[in-house]
């Protein structure tokens, strides 16, 4: 079954879109699972809260590549997810502006919102497959309230006309 709304392949745009959520969410594990096993090594008292440290990130980057290898097959919904992660990263880069903390490390969270741009084109929007909504059983008319309970009086179903 297939769900693409005659596109049968991925857009490059896409492509380019999840290959920069997969550098980008490698980045961490490179720089600093490293630099907090040797910090742990020198200071052994912080043990459990670099190794919980490590555990958010590594559980942090699995979902980004999840959501971007989502994405990549068409997921509608991943590619929200990956927006609203990049929408944060936009507002990272924004208080690194208006504090003066530029570094290179507010470079990730640009090229993430490069990414959440090119997954939204309107180029792309035929791979993503439009939200199918369920049809909704229409409620009966109400025609009155008890008097003393006050609960709804409604109309029988077989009386309307569909």
């Amino acid at each position: 079954m297939d769900q693409h709304a005659g596109t049968t392949t991925r857009p490059t745009a896409v492509t380019v879109a999840a290959a920069i959520w997969w550098v980008v969410s490698a980045i961490p594990v490179v720089s600093l699972v490293p630099l907090v096993a040797a910090q742990t090594w020198q200071d052994s008292a912080a043990v459990m809260g670099d190794a919980m440290f490590v555990v958010f990130v590594l559980a942090f980057t699995a979902l980004c590549v999840w959501l971007s290898l989502r994405m990549a097959r068409g997921s509608g919904t991943a590619r929200l997810w990956l927006a609203v992660f990049a929408a944060f990263g936009a507002v990272n880069v924004v208080l690194g502006v208006l504090t003066g903390t530029l570094s290179w490390r507010l470079l990730e969270p640009a090229a993430l919102v490069v990414a959440a741009v090119l997954s939204y084109l309107p180029s792309v929007r035929p791979f993503f497959p439009a939200v199918e909504r369920r049809p909704r059983t229409p409620e009966p008319r109400t025609i009155g309230w008890d008097p003393t309970t006050g609960e709804r009086i409604t109309e029988p179903t077989s009386t309307r006309a569909h």
